[in-house]
């Protein structure tokens, strides 16, 4: 099978030489973030494997998953130190982003910008303060929770569905303050709308897709999606949730993505990965234990975590999270930008799709 032949099975149809070479100028000249990726590093703790596939992917910028379901307020700090020093390592290809102006410093300068998030606000514990340290500390986005309850609401696998607390909103004021974005990603339906409604900076999604696609319940409503637009956010979607199938693509992708358009507009969508921050085969390590829950290992430290957030015999083989056909590592990257050149977007509005929109957000919200 030649790559045109393999690149139909997984886009809505054949590019002509003419939109092919497009694609590539195109890609190209954009500045391309992935709002929520990874680094991930290799069997001996270097990131060379990673970095060459972004280069090879016309990746510009990752958002840096620091802080998920396993990590507490110590475990954060150490996460911090550590990809501060991996970068100075690597500072011949990375550079700690935190702000827009650095973004598109980064892409001038040919190297890849890497800015940190959370997704999930339990470094913060109870302390609002805390949040004005880990910003000092260079998280510029945190998501309020990760699919379980924590002080600030309910994730989206909590059944009862609370929304956000009293401390949540007081949360989200000192992020609003001290101009941390609110990512409304892996929270329940009602957290994300409560939390969307509570924010008066733009909130988001750093990697979400749309429930009137695909009623997945961690996908977000039409209802919480327009509060979002109204606010001046954006919604970035993901190759994972998409749809039933157990291989999806990256055609099933942008579907998601021309709903949030549809909503959003062309000022409000963005694109992402949500590929996991350890390496490439932490899935693939993955096991369900004897009472029936899948451990994953989380990154390349080797920590294995029982996924609490999943009832018994949650996910039965491999592969555990089947990322869409076309865009399984960073060197797929560009098939978004074909898909996009297919369903005839414009190139301003594929440009803003692909970074433009988010570094806007962050030049609104965090400078």
């Amino acid at each position: 099978m030649t790559q045109t032949q393999l690149e139909h099975t997984y886009l809505s149809r054949e590019l002509s030489r003419e939109e092919e070479h497009h694609a590539k100028e195109l890609h190209a000249r954009a500045t391309v973030v992935d709002t929520c990726g990874a680094i991930p590093p290799g069997g001996d703790g270097s990131l060379d494997e990673s970095i060459a596939l972004l280069r090879r992917g016309g990746v510009d910028c990752v958002g840096m998953t620091l802080s998920a379901e396993e990590h507490d307020q110590r475990a954060a700090m150490d996460q911090i130190t550590f990809w501060n020093r991996n970068i100075r390592k690597h500072s011949a290809d990375l550079v700690k982003v935190t702000c827009a102006d650095d973004i598109r410093q980064a892409k001038d300068d040919g190297r890849i910008g890497v800015y940190y998030l959370f997704q999930n606000a339990k470094p913060f514990g109870d302390d609002p303060g805390n949040v004005e340290l880990f910003k000092d500390m260079g998280i510029v986005s945190s998501a309020i929770t990760y699919n379980k309850r924590n002080f600030l609401g309910d994730g989206c696998a909590e059944p009862e569905n609370a929304g956000i607390s009293s401390i949540g909103r007081e949360m989200i004021a000192e992020m609003n303050r001290v101009g941390m974005l609110v990512d409304l990603s892996h929270g329940g339906k009602r957290t994300q709308l409560t939390a969307a409604q509570a924010s008066t900076a733009p909130p988001y999604f750093s990697h979400n897709n749309c429930y009137s696609v695909f009623g997945n319940r961690r996908n977000a409503t039409d209802e919480t999606m327009q509060t979002v637009a109204d606010k001046g956010g954006m919604m970035s979607t993901m190759p994972l949730e998409i749809n039933d199938d157990y291989q999806p693509t990256v055609a099933k992708m942008v579907d998601h993505l021309l709903h949030a358009l549809g909503v959003f507009g062309p000022t409000g969508v963005g694109v992402c990965t949500d590929f996991p921050k350890g390496r490439r085969s932490v899935y693939e390590t993955a096991y369900i234990d004897d009472s029936g829950y899948l451990n994953i290992q989380y990154d390349g430290t080797l920590y294995v975590k029982r996924m609490k957030w999943e009832g018994p015999g949650c996910l039965q083989s491999p592969p555990w999270y089947p990322y869409a056909e076309g865009i399984k590592t960073y060197q797929g990257f560009p098939n978004i930008t074909r898909e996009l050149i297919i369903r005839d977007l414009d190139d301003s509005t594929i440009e803003a799709a692909l970074g433009g929109n988010f570094i806007d957000l962050m030049s609104r919200v965090v400078g």
